[in-house]
């Protein structure tokens, strides 16, 4: 009989029953909140106003701030079992140690966030990989009663509890997600398709019933799918984890103390569980607060950074206005930000690392030459409205001839979700791929966000080689761009400002009937 395609709404109902079963709670958490309207240090943590919160109880208003003590017990039937926390505050959450130090962030979102983009509500903490049952939990972290984007989520405890994690559940979810969507976006004839969208279709008949061995049965049905790897490369995407971070934006300077904590408390945590990830953050400002507000924190994150995980990205102080600003301004940004990377870090910074920022003067490519800085990384002019910039990797020449090498991620977002889709994305936009054998892919969630999740990481790890995508190698920014000026010669020339074309032609003209 001939071929019928299968359905890939009827593959995503699969999807949802196997994160369904990844968690299941075994025993709730008892919170108390020492709530106040601005942010209080850890050891006056218990200076609040108190209140004793369960699931579905208002902890507060926007804006306020709280410390959750949470405590429970691990029960006797989950010895043996992995164990992890489940917490929601409907807010931003950072956990600490006994000594008041961020071990790692939590954070919520409201409906207005793009989800195309990833999952940026994390809110399970590891708490045991066999746990032996009875186990005390006495755990302290710092609320912010605002979600990613600053935005009010009800004010009330959504949950916080001690569940059991199916680790074979949790591992299938990520081999179907990231089958699926591959299929999604591969071409509709290819064979490639056809195979994986059978191989799913298998094992949504076989998950009716969600049994551990169906569970074992349907990570065979996906492993030959996820073993084939493609041949020689034409094309390699570098990818760096990121958590840009507006230090002023739709939130108070104070939140963006906490943000930073949050970010850089997240990154660590993913590190010790992702031996491949490589992480990058910006701007020495933030660095500057966090290493007076968390020096516990800053000596981990100095670690990573001697270790190579951590890139320090950037070269000017904080992500700048290059518009209105004037030379001065703009070379006293690279003096103090270099000059923060050298003290800090023993660092020379070769890159300049600003994806937000809204246009681009004409004389920057001749102070970063003079500045010793030879790259730059945006991607704002993707939001043109107009004209479409016509290159991803270019040499940018300045006023004087001074020409930097410039790429813009083909994907055009800082905030990628790391799924196969976003790596077919890089391939098939890529503007300047007949010259070019590397491009970058940046992902994690942004703007206190935490960066990149397990999520992110887990889609990596299946898509190093994975057959139907270009290869994809973590590594850091910069080790991306000494590749790429390997064949500068063959890249085009953009001379003078770069130009973000955000507004409209003529605010005089009438809108269209």
């Amino acid at each position: 009989m001939p071929y019928t395609p299968i359905k890939v709404e009827t593959l995503k109902q699969t999807l949802n029953r196997i994160e369904n079963h990844i968690y299941l709670p075994v025993a709730p958490l008892s919170a108390i909140a020492y709530v106040t309207k601005e942010p209080v240090s850890f050891e006056e943590r218990m200076s609040g106003q108190f209140l004793e919160v369960r699931p579905g109880e208002k902890w507060g208003e926007l804006w306020d701030c709280a410390w959750f003590h949470f405590q429970g017990q691990v029960p006797r039937e989950a010895a043996g079992s992995k164990v992890v926390l489940v917490l929601d505050v409907n807010g931003e959450l950072c956990l600490v140690d006994e000594e008041g130090t961020p071990t790692q962030g939590l954070t919520n979102v409201n409906s207005e966030f793009d989800l195309t983009l990833g999952l940026p509500g994390k809110r399970v903490v590891q708490f045991a990989s066999s746990a032996s049952g009875e186990e005390v939990i006495d755990l302290w972290a710092d609320a912010g009663n605002n979600d990613l984007f600053g935005h009010y989520r009800s004010g009330t405890l959504k949950e916080a509890q001690i569940a059991i994690c199916s680790e074979a559940t949790r591992q299938l979810y990520y081999d179907y997600e990231v089958l699926l969507d591959l299929a999604k976006h591969l071409e509709d004839q290819s064979a490639r398709r056809a195979r994986i969208l059978q191989a799913l279709y298998d094992v949504h008949l076989l998950l009716r019933d969600m049994s551990e061995e169906n569970v074992a049965q349907a990570r065979r049905i996906l492993a030959p799918e996820l073993s084939k790897q493609g041949g020689d490369p034409t094309l390699t995407a570098t990818a760096i984890g990121h958590a840009h971070i507006d230090l002023a934006w739709l939130w108070p300077i104070r939140e963006t103390y906490r943000k930073g904590a949050r970010t850089f408390a997240t990154a660590l945590r993913m590190m010790e569980q992702y031996p491949d990830y490589v992480f990058g953050a910006s701007q020495p400002q933030l660095y500057e607060w966090i290493k007076q507000q968390h020096p516990k924190l800053y000596a981990q994150v100095k670690e990573r950074i001697a270790e190579g995980r951590w890139e320090v990205q950037g070269a000017m102080w904080v992500e700048p206005d290059s518009n209105i600003a004037g030379g001065e301004a703009l070379v006293r940004q690279i003096l103090f930000g270099k000059r923060f990377f050298q003290r800090e870090f023993g660092l020379d910074m070769k890159m300049l690392w600003v994806p937000d920022i809204f246009g681009y003067s004409a004389s920057l490519p001749q102070l970063l030459r003079k500045s010793g800085v030879e790259y730059v990384m945006t991607q704002k002019l993707s939001w043109n409205v107009h004209n479409n910039h016509p290159h991803h990797t270019f040499l940018w020449e300045g006023l004087d001839g001074s020409r930097v090498l410039t790429h813009l991620p083909p994907e055009d977002t800082y905030n990628g979700p790391a799924l196969p889709r976003s790596i077919l994305k890089a391939e098939r936009d890529y503007l300047d791929k007949n010259v070019s054998d590397h491009c970058l892919v940046v992902f994690g969630i942004g703007d206190g966000g935490g960066g990149p999740g397990e999520e992110h990481l887990e889609r990596l790890q299946r898509e190093q080689n994975l057959q139907g995508l270009i290869p994809v190698k973590q590594e850091p920014a910069l080790n991306f761009f000494e590749k790429l000026a390997m064949n500068k010669e063959k890249y085009k020339t953009w001379k003078g400002e770069l130009y973000l074309e955000k507004a409209p032609r003529n605010v005089n003209q009438p809108s269209p009937q």
